[in-house]
């Protein structure tokens, strides 16, 4: 029986996530990286620039493999109607599959042919340990664990609770009706009638299997991004370390954003399916024993107060989602943007601050 301690739940988190938005997650500096590889010689720079290069390219193709991802979603789900928006409801988590596997799979370069001369030089190492959550914003690891975790549960807690529709799937919320009334020859309402009803759509099984399938594979394709991110080998040259933190910084926020801004956009609209489903089966019609039932008069229709407090709260939590999402979206073009312009080109005695 669902009760206030859920409430109590959904209204945490949605305060928490108010919170959140308020101090951490959009307070982000980002490093010019073009004024920060110019500060060496030019072989250097050169190095910085093939660097850049590949920074850049990766970039613009997780993004195209992500929309990719969502109009082989949009198509799919206008070729297949009989899907009931299957496709859809997949299409973000599918769309940050792409581009994690993009981010995951192509390595930016560390070692350069014609940086012989560097390798007989005098070693040096970095001794300060580097993890997945070194670079990137503080809550590159914590936030969207949270948002998975909670994705996670609502997921399996919604598919517990569903039922079939017409053709058995598992997408349509289940529940006891009382809209039916006994009624004697004076049209007295003597007795409630009991019946089972379902509404959908809903994010049962039939939903939610692909969708927790899709965002444990994005999951692993992000830490794996971030492992990578963080345990490759540093760039030789000495005036570069700067250069090479803030392209870490910057893959970092990459991925964690773009992660986050997923998990957003993908858990909003099934919450806002799940609202609705249960506003519609707090429904019920207001007959009373005892009541005069007049003519072909139907009773008002009564919404549970739990049912609806609920479906309501869970709306607001949802289009939160919604907004932070699209907000979290558009800070992750910006940090890809930001290798879109050319390395500037100064001389050798040049020296920025």
């Amino acid at each position: 029986m669902i009760n206030g301690i859920a409430l109590l739940v959904f209204l945490g988190f949605a305060v928490g996530l108010l919170v959140l938005v308020r101090r951490t997650i959009f307070t982000q500096h980002r490093s010019d990286l073009r004024m920060l590889g110019a500060v060496a010689d030019r072989l250097e720079r050169s190095h910085a620039q093939k660097v850049l290069r590949v920074l850049r390219a990766r970039n613009i193709a997780a993004l195209i493999a992500a929309m990719v991802g969502g109009v082989v979603a949009w198509n799919l789900h206008t070729q297949f109607p009989s899907a009931a928006g299957l496709p859809l409801a997949m299409a973000p988590a599918g769309m940050w599959v792409l581009a994690s596997a993009v981010l995951a799979w192509w390595p930016l370069p560390h070692e350069f042919a014609d940086s012989a001369s560097e390798a007989s030089s005098v070693a040096s190492a970095d001794l300060t340990p580097r993890s997945t959550s070194t670079f990137g914003p503080r809550w590159g690891i914590i936030v969207p664990a949270v948002l998975l975790a909670a994705t996670t549960l609502g997921l399996l807690v919604a598919g517990i609770l569903s039922g079939t529709d017409e053709k058995g799937r598992f997408r349509n919320l289940p529940y006891i009706s009382a809209n039916g009334a006994e009624l004697d020859n004076n049209m007295v309402v003597t007795h409630i009638q009991l019946g089972h009803g379902s509404v959908g759509p809903f994010p049962g099984w039939y939903y939610g299997l692909p969708v927790l399938g899709l965002l444990l594979v994005g999951a692993g394709l992000s830490l794996w991004a971030l492992y990578s991110n963080a345990r490759r080998p540093r760039l030789r040259a000495t005036k570069l370390l700067a250069f090479d933190d803030a392209v870490r910084t910057n893959v970092g926020f990459v991925v964690s954003t773009g992660f986050s801004a997923m998990l957003c956009l993908q858990a909003a609209p099934l919450m806002l399916f799940a609202a609705s489903a249960l506003f519609s089966s707090g429904q019920s019609t207001a007959y009373v024993v005892g009541q005069v039932v007049e003519g072909d008069t139907i009773p008002d229709t009564v919404l549970d107060p739990v049912l609806g407090i609920l479906a309501v709260v869970i709306a607001v939590v949802a289009l939160m989602l919604l907004v932070i999402g699209t907000i979290l979206l558009v800070r992750w073009l910006g940090w890809m943007a930001t290798t879109l312009r050319p390395l500037k080109e100064h001389s050798t005695t040049t020296v920025i601050a």
